[in-house]
């Protein structure tokens, strides 16, 4: 099957495209499922521009990727994530990248549960020390990034500091410094699933909310003379050490339905230290 998918002159492409998004649970067990699922991820992202394409293989690709990835995720989700870090060649990352872009607009909730970790390989895939990977990638991991902060409320980027951070399912937020490419330091208080986060106008306060939990924690996270001398630290948060440097707990009946919605929870930055969260019809207001 992987050989039709990858000859440019098979008349049996189509259907091989077809037995791949369909029969994939029967057939990944036999076959070399990785193989088969980065030939879907090049048809769907490298369509020949010379020639016209009547049978739309591109969009056949597409189709079985989605339907690959909302019904073997994990599979899916380990070759994506090994595929932006350790590619075959530039192109194939490109071309994965794309897929991910691709998700994100289409399946988004696909990519929710394993967001941190693909969210890790998009932020290395920036690494300045490698500026030729990094230049051929620099506009699609930049795109995605922008989309993954408009759609996923676990995350988000403070423009003028360069930070990005991500919630993750376990509770914990992973603070990056996107200049570097790196992981700065990890937040961990929050026991249950994260479902969102924001930093202050001017980047020194991130307030995250776990509506598992029914709390809302705020943290510092501006630069400081201590993290200079410690580097991969947290900032101090106040006479409490690594704890939160302030926690809200909140309450407004069952919550579940918001708790599952990319959309229910939103932010309103009234000043640099003065935010209105808004978790479906209810609203906290407080200083951070």
């Amino acid at each position: 099957m992987s050989l039709y998918l990858q000859d440019d002159k098979s008349s049996y492409k189509v259907l091989a495209i077809d037995l791949c998004s369909r029969g994939f649970h029967v057939w990944q067990h036999y076959v070399d499922a990785i193989d088969i699922l980065r030939s879907l991820f090049n048809l769907a992202t490298n369509t020949r521009k010379d020639s016209v394409d009547v049978q739309n293989i591109a969009a056949q690709a597409r189709s079985a990727v989605l339907h690959i990835a909302s019904n073997n995720t994990p599979l899916f989700m380990t070759t994506l994530s090994l595929d932006i870090l350790t590619p075959p060649d530039l192109d194939h990352r490109r071309s994965v990248l794309q897929i991910v872009a691709f998700l994100i607009r289409k399946r988004p909730l696909v990519l929710h549960s394993n967001l941190s970790k693909l969210m890790e390989a998009v932020v290395k895939s920036l690494d300045p020390n490698s500026a030729l990977n990094r230049d051929a990638v620099l506009d699609i991991a930049t795109e995605i990034i922008s989309q993954v902060v408009k759609t996923f409320p676990n995350v988000d980027f403070h423009g003028t500091s360069q930070r990005l951070a991500v919630g993750s399912q376990e509770g914990a937020i992973v603070m990056y410094d996107l200049k570097t490419a790196t992981r700065l330091y990890v937040l961990e208080a929050h026991k249950k699933r994260l479902s969102a986060c924001s930093f202050s106008t001017d980047g020194r306060r991130l307030v995250t909310v776990s509506i598992d939990e029914g709390l809302v924690h705020v943290w510092k996270v501006g630069s400081s003379f201590v993290s200079f001398f410690n580097p991969g630290a947290p900032p101090r948060q106040g006479h409490s050490g690594s704890e939160p440097y302030k926690t809200l707990n909140f309450h407004f009946g069952e919550m579940s339905e918001y708790a599952n919605s990319l959309s229910s929870t939103t932010f309103e930055w009234v000043t640099a230290r003065n935010v209105r969260i808004k978790i479906g019809p209810n609203t906290l207001f407080f200083s951070t």
